[in-house]
């Protein structure tokens, strides 16, 4: 069995609330690859995870590993044979699961990630890399291209806000909903929605949005990764030449089309790709993090 897919690599740095947190992250990690066990699962909120820290990658000057996260499906599909019709999976013993790979930098602080079939892989890696810190302060900032996050979100002056929202699946629900994002957008859980469009614009009369709580807002949902738009209208001083910016679109992405030999991404299938994606970008991830 063999079939084609197109992988596509995300591309972020990871932020924590101490710089210790980056040193312990990479004793950790040598201290696993010497083990006799070098995996691990957690729980995080109704979802279970299985992680691996398969090996270190020599593509940087300083430590990079390269590690496999499966997160374990909520709804399983079913079995059926023509002759005997449907039927429960037949699992002795294990799971059915979302595989996803990353490899990990703790001194450069980036990390690489990649489906191995659907769906986001940044939100499995930070659960991940929250085992790993004492106040669960580990955060996921994507890479942009031209470094257009720091001059958006550096704006003094903020015209518009406007966002579509994907409602986070169940297992994420709760933990999205005490955010103050998710409070406003709880209308969305309200309503029974699962998507919203959101368009905020200043009054005539005062002109602009307040800048801190709008920083704040697109800040935030950038990190949780749970808008497939969110676009600033703005300046830097009032009077100035307005911008508008779409920051969804301009988050790095690395795509290519590969063959894949069996029914899902293997860890020899996926590295090759990994190690492409730091090539394309290896100084931004280098430089952007000094």
């Amino acid at each position: 069995m063999s079939w084609s897919k197109k992988a596509i690599v995300s591309y972020h740095f990871i932020e924590a609330a101490t710089d210790n947190y980056f040193d312990e992250l990479k004793l950790s990690f040598n201290s696993l690859l010497k083990s006799e066990d070098s995996s691990g699962t957690f729980d995080a909120g109704q979802s279970h995870f299985f992680w691996k820290i398969n090996s270190k990658v020599d593509i940087a000057a300083t430590d990079t590993y390269f590690i496999s996260v499966v997160k374990e499906k909520s709804a399983w599909p079913v079995w059926f044979r023509e002759d005997e019709g449907i039927a429960e999976i037949p699992l002795n013993d294990g799971a059915l699961g979302e595989l996803y790979y990353a490899i990990v930098n703790p001194e450069s602080r980036f990390i690489l990630s990649l489906a191995a079939l659907g769906g986001g892989p940044a939100g499995a890696f930070k659960k991940f890399l929250n085992e790993f810190s004492k106040d669960g302060s580990a955060k996921l900032t994507p890479l942009f291209e031209d470094k257009i996050d720091l001059t958006t979100l550096s704006w003094d002056f903020y015209k518009k806000i406007a966002i579509s929202v994907n409602f986070p699946s169940y297992e994420y629900s709760a933990e999205f909903m005490t955010t103050k994002e998710g409070t406003l957008l709880g209308i969305i859980d309200e309503l029974g929605g699962l998507k919203a469009d959101i368009t905020i614009s200043a009054p005539k009369q005062k002109q602009n949005l307040n800048t801190s709580q709008t920083r704040e807002i697109a800040k935030a949902l950038l990190i949780n990764d749970f808008c497939s738009k969110l676009v600033l209208k703005g300046s830097d001083n009032d009077g100035e030449e307005i911008q508008e910016f779409d920051l969804k679109n301009a988050q790095v992405k690395y795509k290519e089309m590969v063959e894949i030999s069996g029914s899902y991404m293997v860890e020899d299938e996926a590295l090759p790709i990994l190690k492409r994606a730091f090539n394309d970008r290896s100084h931004d991830l280098i430089h952007l993090s000094e």
